[in-house]
């Protein structure tokens, strides 16, 4: 994933943030796109339970914290969001993932096992694909097309590449990518904090 977080008006660089949350000791890792306060209460909600044991607890009551969270806050405007939960099911004895996205009012998604980006690309896998490498190639593409949008609809992506693997209970997670344009985002948000 990417690190760079726009602003939802200007959609200019504000901050660089990881865009997940990983919790080792549960063997599960937390990702958002979309509006940053609701992912980041999700962050923070997650982290404060001292009961949850794995992406199985997390299922049973995820959709009904999210929209009662949402209904709180007033609704979500014109942005959506999804979060994507991977973790360890102790149950089917694998790793799973569910998305829960704001247009579907955050009901759990089964995902499938596959590789999936978002947003969508063309890029051509070889024959033998090789991590890190294959994703940064489809991120920077994600980059480029991103920019070729008008303002209006981009969605932002810059800063740093992180990539995370959940595998054989254990979480491993490391900058593999900075962008080009990563000085120039940094000095927007210098400049954008000291205003």
């Amino acid at each position: 994933m990417d690190t760079l977080v726009v602003g939802a008006e200007d959609k200019r660089p504000m901050s660089f943030q990881r865009k997940f949350l990983s919790l080792a000791e549960n063997n599960l890792l937390i990702a958002g796109t979309g509006l940053a306060n609701l992912i980041n209460g999700w962050f923070t909600y997650i982290s404060s339970l001292s009961d949850l044991s794995d992406i199985d607890d997390l299922y049973l009551f995820a959709p009904n914290v999210l929209q009662a969270s949402v209904a709180a806050a007033g609704g979500l405007g014109e942005i959506t969001t999804t979060l994507y939960h991977f973790g360890y099911s102790k149950i089917e004895a694998r790793y799973v993932g569910y998305a829960y996205r704001s247009t579907a009012n955050f009901q759990s998604e089964r995902l499938q096992y596959a590789l999936g980006f978002k947003p969508q690309v063309r890029v051509e896998a070889p024959e033998n694909i090789e991590f890190p490498r294959f994703m940064i190639e489809i991120i920077l593409e994600q980059q480029r097309q991103d920019l070729l949008l008008p303002i209006d609809q981009q969605v932002g992506i810059g800063g740093e590449i992180e990539f995370a693997v959940l595998a054989d209970g254990s979480t491993n997670i490391e900058t593999v990518h900075r962008f080009a344009s990563y000085e120039s985002e940094k000095k927007y948000i210098e400049c954008r904090e000291n205003a």
